[in-house]
């Protein structure tokens, strides 16, 4: 019976013991007299104690956690006065040993409405979203259902006679709501720097910038590394100021050390900007050179801000929008001249190339083949000398057999 019990405990225990917390919720821009607010979310079975957990945003300002244990599927909440910056900030969630548990980085203009907030959907899931109803201390549920809009279905309506009834149901067709977001295809949305390969007690975080002159909104769009490789993309959402930079971290490792690519896909997981390098020292980051061209190269981290100066040899590569169009050409053109191609630019830096280039396949001419014309001769003379040598050898034959006789 003993060893029984011990059993059940063994596979039981590990299931009541999967408890994590995580952020939920992020209230930045509170109204006059308020305070901003950050919500947690026990996600497991058994109450945690976060008596010396710390929620920090990112200049490491402490934002302050109003208890010290966490129920099961229970809700905390953390309040700081001043401390969220109202457009874009980094909220850091580390446990009792220090290390950064949870991560989620905001960004938008919060403090036009006083009712936005920025929401996991569902309650500690991965995907966050910008809500116009906060859910202070409770669940997510219902806000996150506006982000559907729900169908009007048909109803059967009396008719206003007492006498006479319709026959008919009204249909009421469905209203686009003030929920629905019209979905827009962002061009010159481009990756400035990953940073792939963190320190101890960092996260991974990819650097975008807006290349237009107006402010864009990323709603849903999705970070992923190599295609058909096994992991999902990661869903956020984002707004960039004209001319901007602007950074997401990754609270879970998407990229690989020792090379991999890093994609931007639109909201129907388009691809829209790509960056592919090789082994990358820690620590240090992969960042674009110029938005004139795709040259990127090694670089000290430069996270929200210009990027810093090559730590080794820049490499060119070609946009998949430039690579398509190439290949294109190639197929149009059939005459068989020898194609000419391009030479990357010549570079003076010294140092390990990281990256690698991908390039539609160039066709060339063989060489050591040639073509010599030859002349058309007729049979015709052959076979007149062939027949004049078959005629005289039967008259030879024949006057032989008659001498013989």
């Amino acid at each position: 019976m003993n060893y029984l019990l011990i059993l059940l405990l063994f596979f039981i225990n590990p299931f009541f013991c999967n408890a994590s917390l995580v952020l939920n919720e992020i209230y930045p821009a509170a109204s006059s007299g308020e305070s901003e607010w950050v919500e947690l979310y026990n996600d497991g079975y058994q109450s945690i104690d976060i008596s010396q957990y710390q929620l920090l945003d990112e200049g490491d300002r402490k934002i302050n956690i109003s208890t010290g244990s966490a129920p099961p599927f229970g809700f905390i909440l953390a309040t700081s006065v001043g401390v969220l910056n109202n457009d874009k900030d980094t909220v850091k969630l580390k446990n009792n040993l220090g290390e950064t548990i949870d991560i989620a980085t905001y960004s938008g203009n919060f403090s036009s409405s006083k009712t936005l907030t920025y929401a996991k959907c569902p309650n500690g899931g991965t995907n966050w979203f910008i809500l116009d109803m906060p859910t202070k201390n409770s669940s997510n549920e219902f806000a996150c259902q506006t982000l559907t809009p729900t169908p009007t279905y048909p109803t059967e309506t009396p008719s206003p006679s007492t006498e006479q009834r319709s026959l008919f149901p009204t249909i009421t067709l469905p209203q686009p709501t003030s929920d629905s977001i019209p979905e827009v295809n962002y061009q010159n949305i481009l990756i400035s720097e990953v940073y792939p390969y963190p320190q101890s007690n960092e996260h991974e975080w990819i650097e975008f910038y807006n290349d237009n002159d107006i402010q864009v909104d990323l709603v849903h769009w999705y970070i992923d590394d190599a295609e058909n490789t096994g992991s999902a993309p990661k869903s956020f959402s984002l707004k960039i100021d004209p001319y901007t930079y602007a950074v997401v971290d990754l609270s879970s490792s998407l990229f690989n050390n020792s090379g991999d690519v890093a994609r931007l896909l639109d909201s129907n997981k388009n691809e829209k900007d790509s960056m592919e390098y090789g082994k990358i020292t820690q620590g240090n980051s992969i960042g674009r050179i110029s938005f004139e061209e795709d040259s990127y190269c090694e670089q000290e981290p430069s996270k929200n801000t210009a990027n810093s100066s090559c730590l080794s040899e820049p490499t060119q590569t070609v946009s998949s929008q430039s690579t398509q169009n190439t290949v294109k050409s190639t197929q149009k053109s059939i005459s068989p001249t020898k194609k000419t191609v391009n030479q990357p630019p010549q570079q003076t830096n010294t140092g390990t190339n990281l990256m690698r280039t991908t390039s539609p396949k160039q066709e060339g001419e063989i060489l050591g083949v040639q073509t010599k014309e030859i002349p058309y001769t007729s049979p015709t003379p052959y076979l007149s000398s062939v027949s004049f040598s078959y005629s005289l050898l039967t008259i030879v034959s024949i006057f032989i057999k008659m001498k013989n006789a």
